[in-house]
């Protein structure tokens, strides 16, 4: 079986963010719908090849100012199927091949 190339393969993210400015924080909200699901109100999923997460990250990156914080973290496809949620559920499989 061969491998997909690094730059086929995409990757899982969760992304976060606490911005102060509620203009700011609306606009990257914005920017992030075009990338992923939002789950929370600051909380979003992403499953990304490498190009769009550098072109979701230079975006983001004009809203976030000194006093606000964007975390990524980049999770296994493993981990993000281990995950534990309480709640509303929500199920995001964006590895599931969808057809419109």
């Amino acid at each position: 079986m061969r491998m997909l190339s690094d730059k086929r393969r995409k990757k899982f993210y969760i992304v976060c963010y606490d911005i102060e400015d509620t203009k700011r924080r609306t606009k990257l909200a914005k920017w992030l719908c075009n990338f992923g699901v939002r789950v929370q109100k600051s909380v979003f999923e992403a499953y990304l090849h490498d190009a769009d997460f550098q072109r979701m990250l230079s975006g983001a990156e004009v809203y976030v100012g000194r006093s606000d914080s964007l975390r990524i973290y980049e999770l296994t496809m493993s981990a993000y199927r281990n995950k534990v949620v309480r709640g509303e559920p929500f199920e995001y499989e964006p590895f599931k091949d969808v057809i419109v």
